[in-house]
C-alpha cells in the first residue's frame, strides 16, 4: 500500500516541526506547491505506526506553536497497485490531550 500525508498549516513553526519529525522517522517531506496551500508532504514508508505519530506529532507541535490543534488540515492519501481508485480522507483535530505515559484508558 502506497501512503501520502498531506499537512497543510498557516504555522511556518509547525511546518518546521512535523517536516524535522518526519525526517527522523525517515520520511522526505517536502513543502506543497504554492497553488495547492501553504503545507509539506511526504510519502510513508509504512502506514501503520508511523502515520500515528506524525498526526500525534502535528497535534504536539501545533500546541508547542500556541495555535489550536484543529488549525493544521491533514490529508491522508492511500491505495494499492493495481487498484482502479485511490482513497483521500481530511483530518484535523478534533480531541487532544496529554497523559502520563504507560497509563491505560478506561
Amino acid at each position: 500500500m502506497t501512503v501520502h500525508l498531506m499537512l497543510f498549516s498557516q504555522s511556518e513553526t509547525v511546518l518546521r516541526l512535523v517536516g524535522d519529525f518526519a525526517r527522523g522517522l525517515g520520511c522526505v517531506p517536502t513543502a506543497m506547491p504554492p497553488s495547492q496551500g501553504r503545507g509539506l508532504r511526504t510519502e510513508l514508508p509504512d502506514a501503520g505506526e508511523t502515520l500515528l505519530e506524525l498526526l500525534s506529532y502535528i497535534a504536539l507541535s501545533a500546541t508547542k506553536a500556541g495555535i489550536d490543534p484543529a488549525e493544521p488540515f491533514c490529508r491522508v492519501t492511500y491505495w494499492h497497485r493495481g487498484a482502479a481508485a485511490q482513497v483521500s480522507i481530511g483530518l484535523r483535530v478534533a480531541e487532544f490531550g496529554l497523559e502520563k505515559g504507560g497509563s491505560s484508558a478506561q
